[in-house]
């Protein structure tokens, strides 16, 4: 028998259990649609009432890189990815792709970057002089994702005015092993904690649909819960040609809106914001994942692969009755 869930409850509760997260994913279309997506809504609505937040990134360094991550078309281990290749843009040309994503309507912009780490001097300079510039002349959040850091090297950052730090943990921990073996688990969590350290808001979540069983989707977002983010990024697999999950296909429509409501109700006071694989994977079911429990999305285009039009998603929040965020930095 299905489990019933309550809006209120969960939220004094802080969340549902596993066994509740797991009853979701097994749910029928009808059942979910009359049974868990209006929860859903009404906890994203109780934590950020009507408005949406958008979120952008530029590839400020993309190709080349060491890991194996099975999923990314960056890594050296793969051929034929057709992922471009190049070496850390300019302070000024990251400056400039900052104010065009707040142009559009972004509130947060990250600075992402392929490899293990960010550990070069020069290329940390070129960080420090962008990150000032974005907090100097954008009323924008500033964010980067950019590997396994140490804490020394993400104080220069912090002190530069960078307010977030994103890393995602991919999958769950048991999955791990089978998704990256050129660094572990905790290694990714042990950048998280660095960050949390020094204050930085934490942006964390991963991949779905990279072969993961449904008792994996749940451990995912109960391994999640452990780190505590304060905002999650959820991407369904793009898969690009020349990795190893290249023929993978194993979300529907319904499928995504499941997980975004399951990870809504496992979490229900956090930003969740669908990024990566919404237009393959969501297809015409996209102005859902809000109604599912998304409170934010991604603007433009993401590393390897083409978003939609700014302008589009945009529109598409205005006809929902829903409200753009306006920038919000603090300090």
């Amino acid at each position: 028998m299905s489990l019933s869930f309550d809006a209120e409850t969960i939220w004094q509760n802080n969340g549902i259990s596993e066994a509740e997260a797991l009853d979701i994913l097994k749910r029928t279309k009808d059942d979910y649609f009359t049974s868990v997506m209006p929860v859903a809504k009404a906890l994203r609505e109780k934590a950020f009432g009507n408005k949406i937040s958008f979120c952008s990134i530029t590839n400020a360094k993309s190709g080349a890189c060491v890991e194996d991550c099975k999923f990314c078309a960056q890594s050296n281990s793969y051929k034929g990815t057709l992922a471009p290749v190049y070496g850390l843009k300019s302070a000024d040309q990251i400056v400039s792709e900052a104010k065009e994503a707040s142009a559009s309507g972004a509130t947060e912009f990250s600075i992402v970057t392929s490899g293990r780490g960010m550990t070069k001097k020069r290329e940390l300079d070129t960080l420090v002089s962008a990150l000032e510039r974005i907090h100097q002349e954008t009323d924008m959040e500033s964010c980067a994702s950019l590997g396994l850091m140490s804490y020394d090297d993400l104080k220069r950052l912090r002190d530069a005015g960078m307010t977030n730090f994103h890393h995602n943990i991919e999958t769950a921990r048991s999955y791990f092993p089978n998704i990256v073996t050129t660094h572990t688990f905790d290694e990714e969590v042990e950048s998280l904690k660095n960050a949390r350290k020094l204050g930085f808001q934490i942006c964390s979540g991963g991949i779905l649909g990279m072969g993961e069983s449904l008792a994996q989707r749940v451990e995912f977002a109960f391994d999640l819960k452990e780190i505590d983010p304060d905002s999650i990024p959820l991407n369904f697999l793009n898969p690009r040609p020349g990795t190893p999950l290249a023929d993978l296909n194993d979300l529907t429509p319904l499928d995504c809106l499941k997980l975004i409501s399951m990870i809504r109700l496992v979490l229900p006071r956090k930003e969740l914001f669908v990024c990566g694989g919404r237009e393959l994977n969501m297809k015409d079911e996209q102005e859902k994942m809000f109604d599912a429990g998304a409170s934010g999305t991604m603007l433009g285009n993401y590393l390897t692969t083409q978003g939609r039009a700014a302008d589009d998603d945009i529109n598409m929040i205005r006809s929902l009755g829903l409200e753009v965020v306006s920038p919000h930095r603090t300090a």
